[in-house]
């Protein structure tokens, strides 16, 4: 093996432990098995001590199992009466909080919510769920087992999903008294619902069930408090600015799509924006990176923009309520603008691999149940390695207040994400290029015009609608673009199916290129 540098070494610990949660998510492997190899590696890792290449594959090894036992720990124990999940399948009378914002839409809301107690009492025993209870495994109880005691079996943990009726609405907070046949979620068609919910902890849904107010106020009072300044802020707007304007400037600035039409979601689809509304890092980072560029195109400084582009992050992070998917959106995007201050690529590499070690280490289900941290990481990746070739080819182009660099970088992101999409999606917008070109440089100038709209509006709502004025041309033009060219019967592709092994290819075929051309590039500046 050649001798290789330790930063090297450490950056192919992290790639280990990646692919060793990889590997978990598809094969299902005990704990105590996984413990083995672990104490194994950490014998061969002293009896290699003095032998330099078989000692780092061993801490390659350890790294790899690690990453295996970090997912394996992130799995509730279904089979512990204490988690809510032990009862799918039976009706249960629990106390919740509702732990995350509302999800409200037109046919109804969805909460979550953490369980904390449980309410149900059978005649002759002590809190039970269901009416019988069950042991550990599940088994029915022996009648010379005795029972536990009431206050044991009121302590229940676990997250569960409820779809329920528009009215009443709920808040963050809320204590509730939930009466319910639970269920474990399944997977929907092709859409893998039980996973998608799996990275949330969520592993019990209600789909009719009652419910019962009986306090409030539960919640952390921090992320209450700023759930409650999002809810002002949006109302602000609405004072402001007229359907659909004020919703789509809510989508904007603090991702709220509640009451955006579905025509203009649709349109906004086809033609491949969506990531002006959507709160993920892969919109973030293209967002980032347009406001980047279009500010060092005016002359300010690189740190200053730096400094501007990550207080503005912050404040993003914080108006939206600073859910865990939010604060990885925001950590994607300020990576963007690390990248660019690190300048060199193997720099951006080592922090981009050290920042999914961490967001792994402290939720693994991510890296193959979470779509949004999938794209997050190729579209960064696109602008940290794609962008540059495409620079190097289009340096004849005029330059045109920075709305060149604007369009390489939002190309490179979709090159990158793209074979992703088609294989979750089934969509390819055609016209997606020439869509971002024309709506994504306005979309600085009406977070900041909309933005001003919003705090004013909230001291007057007079004086608010008159700077909403600047606001609403800048959206209107907006959404006659996305209308427009939506319109054309060649906007979008439908692909059905799309196979993970052509997505496997296209990424192949992508990597290959862009390590071709870089080491062509690199000896040509050599010589």
């Amino acid at each position: 093996m050649p001798r290789l540098a330790r930063s090297k070494v450490f950056l192919i610990c992290l790639l280990a432990f990646v692919l060793g949660v990889l590997a978990a998510s598809f094969l299902a492997i005990k704990f105590v098995y996984l413990y083995g190899f672990l104490l194994l590696l950490l014998v061969g890792f002293f009896i290699f001590w003095f032998q330099r290449t078989w000692r780092i594959i061993t801490l390659w090894g350890l790294f790899f199992v690690l990453g295996m036992i970090r997912l394996v720990l992130s799995e509730p124990v279904i089979s512990n009466p204490s988690h809510i999940s032990f009862y799918n399948g039976q009706k249960v009378v629990v106390e919740a909080v509702v732990t995350e914002e509302p999800d409200v839409r037109l046919d109804g809301q969805k909460l979550t919510v953490s369980v904390i107690a449980n309410k149900t009492r059978h005649p002759d025993r002590p809190a039970v769920l269901g009416g019988e209870w069950r042991d550990p495994i599940g088994n029915p109880r022996d009648p010379s087992t005795p029972l536990r005691s009431a206050r044991d079996d009121d302590k229940l943990k676990g997250r569960l999903l409820i779809k329920t009726a528009l009215y009443p609405q709920y808040q963050y907070g809320d204590l509730l008294k939930i009466t319910c046949a639970i269920e474990a979620p399944e997977q929907i068609e092709d859409f893998a619902y039980d996973k998608y919910l799996a990275r949330y902890d969520i592993y019990s849904v209600c789909w009719r069930g009652q419910i019962e107010k009986i306090g409030s106020n539960q919640g952390n009072l921090i992320k209450a408090a700023l759930l409650s300044i999002k809810a002002r802020f949006i109302g602000a707007i609405n004072s402001s600015l007229p359907e659909p304007h004020a919703s789509l400037l809510a989508g904007i600035l603090v991702g709220a799509r509640r009451g955006i039409p579905d025509y203009l979601l649709e349109a906004f689809n086809r033609v491949g924006v969506t990531h002006i509304i959507a709160i993920s890092g892969s919109n973030i980072t293209i967002i980032a990176a347009a406001l980047l560029i279009l500010m060092q195109s005016i002359g300010v400084s690189r740190r200053r923009t730096f400094w501007l582009i990550s207080l503005g992050i912050g404040a993003f992070v914080i108006m939206t309520g600073a859910s865990a998917s939010v604060v990885r959106a925001g950590i994607m995007g300020l990576f963007v603008l690390l990248a660019s201050q690190l300048g060199r690529a193997t720099r951006a590499t080592n922090a981009l691999v050290f920042t999914a070690f961490v967001m792994l280490l402290i939720n693994p289900k991510i890296l193959v149940f979470d779509a949004g941290f999938q794209l997050s990481f190729l579209a960064t990746m696109g602008i940290v390695y794609i962008s540059p070739i495409l620079q190097n080819l289009a340096k004849r182009w005029p330059k045109l207040f920075g709305l060149k660099e604007v369009l390489i970088a939002t190309l490179s992101a979709i090159i990158m994400t793209t074979p992703l999409i088609l294989y979750q999606f089934g969509r390819f917008s055609v016209i997606a290029p020439l869509a971002n070109l024309l709506i994504v440089p306005a979309v600085p100038t009406v977070m900041a015009v909309g933005f001003i709209t919003g705090l004013v509006s909230l001291a007057s709502s007079a004086v608010g609608s008159v700077i909403g004025w600047g606001a609403w041309t800048l959206l209107e033009y907006i959404i006659r673009v996305a209308e427009f060219l939506s319109s054309w019967s060649f906007a979008s592709l439908e692909l059905y199916s799309f196979h993970w092994v052509f997505m496997a290819a296209l990424y192949g075929v992508i990597g290959w290129c862009v390590f071709k051309i870089t080491v062509k590039d690199t000896r040509h500046k050599i010589q």
